[in-house]
């Protein structure tokens, strides 16, 4: 996946961030044929990594959005009181 293809949106409250993480259907259903949560899980992991962003993860969801012909995950990162993630390969 390319990630410079990718829309990232962030909305901080208190120290937890919302994001909202966009790509076309296209380029997601090259590397996965269903939507699911791991996938969208080893996305935002490997999309973090590749940022430098070491923030962690919680409540992951994925969506398609047909109007559109994007998929969408959300998902809460935390930073406050984060000793640095390690990251999942």
């Amino acid at each position: 996946m390319n990630f410079d293809n990718f829309i990232d949106r962030r909305i901080a409250d208190n120290g937890l961030y919302k994001l909202v993480l966009e790509m076309s259907a296209d380029e997601y259903y090259e590397d996965y044929e269903e939507l699911n949560e791991d996938y969208a899980m080893n996305i935002l992991d490997s999309y973090l990594q590749y940022r430098g962003d070491d923030g962690r993860l919680s409540d992951v969801k994925i969506e398609y959005d047909d109007e559109y012909d994007i998929v969408r995950i959300r998902a809460n990162i935390h930073y406050l009181d984060n000793d640095h993630t390690s990251f999942r390969m």
